[in-house]
C-alpha cells in the first residue's frame, strides 16, 4: 500500500474489530502495552500522562522497542500542561524510548509571518533537540497554529498485529472527554504499521523496511483511513463523503468539530432524499477559539436538520468533558478515528481512522450514540455557570472562520 496516495474504495478482510467507548479506549491501550512482546508504536498528538509513561519505560527496559511520534505544536505553548508534556518526553527518552517530534510544516506561506523553510533544529526543553522545518519555534500563540499542519493521529500499535485507533490524547482532561475509538486485530494492521514508519521517518526517525507481520484474526472487514495534505488523495475524506453520499436510511454523527462545507452539503442532500440525519456537536468556545459548530447548526436548521448539543459539565480545562469523538455511522458503515469533520481534519492534518462494516461494532456505536443523544444533549447549547469572576461566554456566529488548529 502506498500511504502517500491511498484510495479508500476497498475493505481488507481477516480482522477482528471492536468499537470502544470513552471508558474502554485507554484501558484497551494499556492492555495492549502490557501485553506487547517486541514493539510498541504510538502516534499521539499530545500526552503528559506519567502513569502511561511509566508503563512504556518499563516495557522499554524489558527489551520491547517503544517508538513514539508526537506533534511539535503540542509542545510549543507555555504553562504547567506544556511543561509536563516536555518533562514526559525527557523522561521517556532517558529510559530508552525512541521519540520523534513531527516537524513544523506550514500549510502555506503567509506574507510577513512565515518565511521559506529550511530544515534545521532547535531545542524545546533541557537540551532536547527537535528536528523541524522552521529554524525558530513559530509561536506560543494559538492564533498562528492554524498555519501549520498537525500530526493529529491517536493510535497504539503493538507487535505489528493489534492496535487501538481513537480520538483520545494522553493529556490532562482528555480522559474525561466523551470520545470513541476502535480496537483492530488482523491484516489491516499492516497498513497502519506502514503509516507509522512513514510518520516516524518524516519526523526524523531512522528509515526502516517494513516486513508485514499481521495475521488473520477474524471475519471482519476494515479499511485504514488516512489524511495528509501531501497525499495525492486522502482516504479519510473519500470514505466520509462516500459513506454519507450512499446512505439510504440513517446517518449519525458525533462531532467535536463539524464544519467541512462539502460534508454539510452532503448531509443536507441526504436529508432531502429521506435519510434520517442525527447530529450531536460540542458547544465549547474559548478566548482564542470561535466554535464553527454554531454556524453549522444554523445551516442544518435552515435545511430541516435539528442538531443537538452535548451538555458541558465544567469550564475547568483540567477536568474538561468535551464531546471529543469523531464518529460517523451511516446505515451499516462505521467510521471512527482522529479526524474532525472539518476541512483541516479531512484533508490537511495527518489523521488516522478506521472504516468497517462489522455488525457488532456498528450496533454498539449506534447504541453509544443514542445513549448520549438521550441522556446528555439538548436542542440549545447547555453551558454550566461560569467560575466566579468570569462572564458567560458569548458566541459570535460570524466568526466561524477564526478556527484555531489546537482544536482541530
Amino acid at each position: 500500500m502506498d500511504v502517500t496516495g491511498i484510495s479508500s474504495n476497498y475493505y481488507k478482510p481477516g480482522n477482528k474489530v471492536e468499537f470502544l467507548n470513552s471508558e474502554e479506549v485507554t484501558s484497551k491501550e494499556v492492555e495492549l502495552i502490557l501485553g506487547a512482546q517486541d514493539t510498541i508504536h504510538i502516534a499521539k498528538y499530545s500526552f503528559n500522562s506519567m502513569l502511561i509513561s511509566n508503563l512504556l519505560a518499563k516495557k522499554a527496559k524489558e527489551g520491547v522497542k517503544v517508538r513514539i511520534v508526537t506533534d511539535s505544536l503540542s509542545l510549543s505553548g507555555s504553562g504547567k500542561e506544556w511543561e509536563k508534556r516536555k518533562y514526559v518526553i525527557d523522561y521517556l527518552r532517558s529510559n530508552g524510548v525512541e521519540i520523534e517530534i513531527f516537524p513544523f510544516v506550514p500549510i502555506k506561506e503567509v506574507a510577513g509571518s512565515i518565511k521559506p523553510m529550511n530544515v534545521k533544529s532547535h531545542t524545546v526543553d533541557n537540551g532536547s533537540e527537535v528536528k523541524t522545518e522552521n529554524p525558530q519555534n513559530p509561536t506560543n500563540d494559538y492564533e498562528n497554529k492554524s498555519q501549520y499542519q498537525l500530526m493529529h493521529a491517536k493510535f497504539v500499535s503493538v507487535d505489528g498485529k493489534k492496535a487501538v485507533i481513537s480520538g483520545v490524547n494522553w493529556s490532562d482532561g482528555s480522559f474525561k472527554n466523551t470520545d470513541a475509538g476502535i480496537f483492530v486485530e488482523g491484516k489491516v494492521i499492516d497498513d497502519l504499521e506502514k503509516n507509522f514508519w512513514f510518520l516516524f521517518k518524516k519526523s526524523g526517525g531512522k528509515d526502516y523496511e517494513y516486513i508485514p507481520r499481521a495475521e488473520e484474526a477474524g471475519n471482519s472487514n476494515a479499511s485504514l483511513l488516512l489524511s495528509d495534505k501531501d497525499f495525492q488523495k486522502t482516504s479519510y475524506s473519500a470514505a466520509v463523503y462516500n459513506t454519507v453520499k450512499n446512505a439510504q436510511n440513517s446517518i449519525y454523527i458525533s462531532a467535536f468539530v463539524l464544519s467541512d462545507p462539502y460534508l454539510i452539503k452532503l448531509l443536507i442532500d441526504a436529508k432531502n432524499r429521506g435519510v434520517k440525519v442525527k447530529v450531536i456537536m460540542d458547544p465549547n468556545t474559548s478566548p482564542t477559539y470561535s466554535n464553527p459548530n454554531y454556524e453549522t447548526a444554523k445551516k442544518l436548521k435552515e435545511a430541516g436538520i435539528i442538531p443537538r448539543w452535548y451538555k458541558v459539565q465544567t469550564y475547568n480545562t483540567n477536568l474538561s468533558n468535551f464531546l471529543h469523538s469523531k464518529m460517523l455511522i451511516a446505515d451499516n458503515t462505521l467510521i471512527v478515528g482522529s479526524a474532525n469533520f472539518s476541512y483541516r481534519g479531512l484533508r490537511i492534518n495527518h489523521e488516522v481512522g478506521i472504516q468497517t462494516d462489522d455488525k457488532n461494532a456498528v450496533s454498539k456505536a449506534i447504541e453509544y450514540f443514542k445513549k448520549i443523544w438521550k441522556e446528555n444533549t439538548s436542542t440549545i447549547p447547555y453551558l454550566p455557570p461560569p467560575p466566579p469572576g468570569q462572564n458567560q461566554p458569548t458566541y459570535d456566529l460570524s466568526n466561524d472562520k477564526q478556527m484555531v488548529s489546537i482544536y482541530e
